[in-house]
């Protein structure tokens, strides 16, 4: 009898155990925010991939390779820079967005502005020790349309997406900012809607040439209606 008795404290404990750990799982932050994934270029980033019987990955040179990580700033989100240089963030919180990035030799940041919840934003990245730098970026909101994204790998280097900040200047000849880039138009450019259109807050596509300084110059603009 206390055998039994026994059995069915047992049982009952168990059962306790399975519903409370049936309660918690992974985390379910990246199911929402917004998305940055990227490439770094300028340094040489070691493979964290698992060995393969005993053999390490050979993805990436062991020239000076470093092991990198990238993390959003004030957040607990953060990962490893894989060995081609590709990394990807979810459930990033809106906002003006700062990735620090940290590795033997390296600890900069840069910092994306404006980013909203469903942003899809693709960046690449210069490094050099303390310094870093887009070399170039591109957005696009959950809802955009995504029959061109073949072309958006393509151009991405001529294209900027994203929330109009900062704007100044008279028609046609403004500047504003999407995300981290100065954008500037001129007689020039070709305004898909009226210049006038363009107002801080609002969302834009804008296509052109990447000038060394950083600053973008507008070809065609785009107002997202």
């Amino acid at each position: 009898m206390r055998l039994l008795s026994a059995i069915v404290v047992a049982i009952v404990i168990a059962a306790c155990g399975d519903s409370s750990s049936s309660l918690t799982g992974p985390s379910r932050n990246g199911t929402s925010g917004a998305t940055i994934t990227g490439r770094v270029n300028g340094v040489s980033v070691r493979s964290t991939a698992p060995s393969l019987n005993g053999l390490t990955s050979t993805t990436a040179s062991t020239t000076s390779a470093t092991t990198l990580r990238v993390t959003i700033q004030g957040t607990n989100i953060s990962t490893t820079v894989d060995g081609t240089g590709q990394f990807a963030m979810t459930g990033v919180p809106p906002g003006n967005v700062t990735l620090t990035f940290t590795g033997e030799g390296i600890s900069a940041s840069i910092t994306l502005n404006n980013v909203q919840a469903g942003d899809e934003i693709r960046i690449e990245v210069r490094l050099n020790g303390s310094s870093a730098r887009i070399d170039a970026e591109t957005r696009r909101h959950g809802d955009d349309d995504e029959d061109d994204d073949d072309d958006d790998d393509r151009d991405e280097a001529n294209e900027v997406k994203g929330v109009v900040s900062a704007l100044a200047g008279t028609c046609p000849a403004v500047n504003f900012t999407v995300g981290t880039t100065t954008v500037r138009t001129g007689s020039a450019t070709v305004f898909d809607d009226r210049c006038t259109d363009i107002r801080n807050g609002v969302r834009v596509e804008v296509k052109g040439t990447r000038m060394n300084d950083g600053t973008f110059t507008a070809a065609r603009v785009e107002v997202d209606d």
